[in-house]
């Protein structure tokens, strides 16, 4: 879309300059018709050069990343390891506070229960 939209400005452009010149003999009609004669090719030519690049630059990327697949599947791998690793710790690590919030609740649960109300006895 890219190459089309640029080839149908310059090509308008391009067209209606090359118009000019022959704007005296024509009452002024050749610089539009220059101007739409000039985005039609610059359509056809600017579409033809994006999608070749287009082609062109996705098989090179494409190429790339197959020459380094295995580099890429051990990243992957490692980044998948580390994060599992990461997420193991703080596992643990919530786990471990969760156990000593319950341990300190039931402690002071026994103080509170032992100590009764204070009230006298008959």
């Amino acid at each position: 879309a890219g190459g089309a939209a640029t080839g149908l400005a310059a090509g308008g452009v391009a067209g209606a300059a090359a118009g000019l010149p022959l704007a005296l003999f024509t009452f002024g009609l050749s610089i539009p018709v220059g101007a739409v004669v000039g985005s039609g090719v610059g359509l056809i030519v600017g579409t033809a050069a994006g999608a070749t690049t287009g082609f062109v630059g996705g098989g090179a990327a494409g190429y790339g990343v197959y020459q380094r697949k295995d580099d890429i599947r051990d990243a992957a791998s490692s980044a998948y390891t580390r994060a599992s690793d990461g997420f193991e710790s703080v596992r643990g690590g919530a786990l471990q506070s969760a156990d000593f919030a319950r341990s300190m609740f039931l402690t002071a649960r026994h103080r509170l229960v032992r100590a009764g109300t204070g009230g006298t006895t008959a």
